[in-house]
């Protein structure tokens, strides 16, 4: 395997920022080296997007989302996005760039979710935040200023960590009734906790040590990453679930749970396009500036958002 046109130079300028052993630090510290790959990887937000932060609530429990309007809006559809960071790193902040340039790039208004982060909040918290965001963005769309949006024309994004959750959260939708999506597209999903609690197999940006230390602040109690709605590979239930856009990446260790994920969607009679990206690592969302593939990759994953939202970008 070979990495594909700048994505060595990628590599190389976030171990700069963020070393590989960073997980090694106090959270506090590996919190701020993270936010500041923003810095170091500058993108800027498109002109005319806006964005504000909001706080919904859903059956008594809070979350704070940020709501990105494009400059003209496409459709009737809403996407929410989820960030990666091991459940652990990241923020509104580290991944502000990328939502606005999805609201962007398919004109359709997107919501980033926010939500506790562990160890501080441990499994289930995350996810009960992120089902509270969705489902109370949903309920209140014309208090939110987001009339014409179809309460039923929801996509869940998300890369990485934020990719499990994505996953789950449609598996949560669908168990409790909750809200009728349109689709998921996610980037380089992790779905099986399990192999991760004693380390593993290093790769581009994502280390066993990494995961290891992910996973156990995730789910202190080890038992936990047997539960389908942190592994979903085991034991989940994978039928009535939205359409599925799934990229895995060459050269990170996770493309066989991006796989397996799609050869499972299929077996359950869910459509699903599986595209696996030749000489990437790890979800190369911030890459997009300093390598074409990746800009490519991050502009044909945006038009199958917006396919799976109901409408082709730029239409």
């Amino acid at each position: 395997m070979a990495y594909a046109e700048g994505i060595e130079k990628f590599v190389d300028t976030v171990n700069s920022a963020l070393p590989p052993d960073f997980y090694t630090y106090p959270v506090d510290r590996q919190r701020v080296l993270y936010d500041s790959l923003t810095e170091v990887l500058p993108i800027p937000v498109p002109e005319g997007v806006r964005h504000r932060d909001e706080t919904v609530s859903h059956e008594g429990r809070t979350a704070r989302v940020r709501i990105y309007e494009p400059a003209e809006r496409r459709g009737d559809a809403v996407l929410f996005y989820i960030r990666g960071g091991g459940f652990v790193i990241g923020s509104l902040h580290s991944h502000h760039s990328l939502v606005a340039e999805l609201a962007d790039r398919t004109g359709l208004v997107a919501v980033a979710l926010d939500f506790g982060m562990a160890p501080e909040n441990p499994f289930p918290g995350p996810l009960e935040d992120c089902y509270a965001g969705l489902c109370g963005t949903l309920g209140n769309l014309p208090g939110l200023g987001l009339d014409g949006i179809d309460p039923e024309g929801a996509v869940i994004c998300g890369e990485s960590s934020g990719a499990n959750m994505a996953v789950v959260l449609s598996m949560m939708a669908r168990d409790r009734g909750g809200p009728r999506l349109r689709g998921q597209a996610v980037i380089s999903p992790v779905l099986d906790f399990t192999r991760w609690r004693h380390g593993g197999e290093d790769a581009p940006l994502l280390s066993g040590g990494e995961m290891e230390f992910y996973t156990a602040c995730y789910c202190p109690d080890a038992g936990q990453a047997e539960n389908p709605y942190v592994s979903p590979l085991l034991g989940g239930a994978f039928h009535a679930l939205p359409p599925a856009y799934v990229v895995g990446c060459e050269m990170d260790s996770l493309c066989v749970d991006a796989e397996k994920y799609t050869s499972l969607l299929r077996e359950a009679g869910t459509p699903v396009t599986y595209v696996e990206e030749k000489g990437m690592v790890h979800a190369p969302v911030r890459a997009r500036r300093v390598s074409e593939p990746a800009a490519d990759f991050f502009a044909r994953y945006c038009d199958a958002v917006a396919a799976l939202a109901g409408r082709g970008a730029g239409a």
